[in-house]
């Protein structure tokens, strides 16, 4: 064959690729229908938020007790904040507050008492300047260095009864809130209710992280999180599996509309309260699809912080479309409505592009898993909704302690005999706990 014709023939192979492509989102598009229009009304609600990041900072040698952080409207310091939460120790933040402007503010908890008592250090972002929150827009670097000022103004805030309170009409997450995988709202039909209608999701349904059971301090968390229009019971086979001697599951549920820092803000958030009440050692991430996109980004921000507990973190990704999928670039182009969710997992997106800027915490470990058993009709190598070349991009393989491929479909992978093997030798690696 000329060179010629191997030009040619890989630009057609590229061209059918894209129509491909092109053909299944334009279906998906006109399988929505109606839908558009609940999915606009519900994400001009969530607009009426925005979100406010940042990490907090202590010196060095200082004593490990907890900090609030406070978001409270200039001129009402002494009101209820729009947001707070409690951080076990320094590290990343975020809140989620009503349009508008705000000072942000932290103070250690020596007493536990959830008030700034006197003599407690305290910190404001930005000296105290108000910072302004817009429409479903992040207000990011909003770091707070803890040190003992006594010319800083005290925080006089007066704290609700609990740090997940809803925001602005939104409810509070469900975190540790005991199921059984059977429970109505871990079906196909309520999943996608979190990609056409994520307020009804969150209000009716409910995101945040679910237990089988109480938790037990002699075994690890194992967090499953799944993928875009995914819910906790896609976990079935593998937590019927799972070694309940040695750990215990949890499951992660998030409206697959939301942009993916977002959702990776929130599974922080959500892990972080975990963490206050249970102060685990150990923690196993094991993700499907887009949901190995959510769990990377949370990797990125140290979840342990600075000097945090957190010693071995066991991070196993099946099917993950690392580089995105030209589905959601197409949906995101064409569409009446887009969903935030499908601007990052377009193909060379910004989110996608610094994924891996920040590199996995020293104390975790990435073990890359596969799947490539999709339409043997199709030229490039898929399992059937991903790409191989999508999931296997050379910068991941790097970072990954282990590779392994899978001879299913993108969703049946999660029930394959053959990767419950594979899961459970990453697991034996988990220390035991002392």
């Amino acid at each position: 064959m000329t060179e010629a014709n191997l030009t040619r023939r890989t630009e057609e192979r590229r061209l059918r690729g894209r129509a491909a492509a092109a053909a299944l989102a334009a279906a998906l598009l006109a399988l929505a229908g109606c839908q558009f229009g609940a999915l606009g009304r519900d994400l001009r609600t969530l607009d009426q938020n925005g979100y406010l990041r940042g990490t907090l900072r202590v010196p060095a040698g200082a004593a490990a007790d907890p900090v609030v952080v406070v978001a409270l409207r200039p001129g009402d310091e002494r009101g209820t904040p729009a947001d707070w939460l409690v951080l076990a120790r320094p590290g990343p933040y975020f809140l989620v507050v009503p349009v508008g402007e705000y000072r942000v503010g932290a103070f250690v908890d020596r007493n536990h008492s959830l008030t700034h008592d006197p003599g407690e250090p305290v910190a404001w972002a930005r000296g105290g300047e108000p910072v302004e929150v817009r429409p479903g827009a992040t207000t990011a670097g909003l770091d707070l260095a803890l040190r003992q000022d006594a010319a800083a103004p005290a925080i006089a805030a007066a704290l609700p009864a609990r740090a997940s309170a809803g925001v602005d009409g939104l409810p509070a997450s469900r975190i540790g809130e005991l199921v059984t995988l059977e429970d109505a709202r871990f079906s196909n039909a309520a999943a996608s209710i979190g990609l056409w209608r994520p307020v009804e999701f969150l209000v009716d349904i409910g995101a945040g992280i679910y237990f089988l059971e109480p938790y037990d301090p002699e075994r690890t968390p194992v967090l499953f999180v799944h993928g875009a229009l995914g819910h906790p019971g896609n976990w079935r086979t593998l937590a019927a599996g799972l070694d309940r001697n040695r750990f215990q599951a949890w499951f992660a549920y998030y409206p697959s509309a939301v942009r993916l820092e977002i959702a990776a803000a929130a599974l922080r958030r959500w892990l972080q309260a975990l963490e206050i009440e249970y102060d685990f050692p150990r923690l196993v991430l094991i993700a499907h699809s887009m949901g190995g996109l959510v769990s990377r980004a949370y990797l990125g921000d140290d979840p342990s912080g600075l000097g945090g507990r957190l010693e071995q973190l066991t991070f196993v990704s099946i099917a993950t479309p690392w580089n995105g999928h030209p589905a959601a670039a197409f949906g995101a182009a064409r569409a009446p409505v887009a969903a935030p969710a499908w601007f990052d997992l377009s193909p060379g997106s910004p989110f996608l592009t610094t994924l891996f800027d920040a590199p996995l915490p020293p104390y975790a470990t990435h073990d890359l898993f596969f799947a490539y058993g999709g339409s043997r009709r199709r030229r490039t190598a898929n399992d059937g909704v991903v790409t191989v070349k999508s999931q296997l991009p050379t910068r991941v393989q790097q970072q990954a302690r282990r590779v392994m491929g899978f001879d299913d479909g993108h969703a049946a992978v999660l029930d394959s005999p053959v990767l419950a093997d594979e899961l459970w030798r990453s697991l034996a690696d988990v220390e035991p706990l002392p």
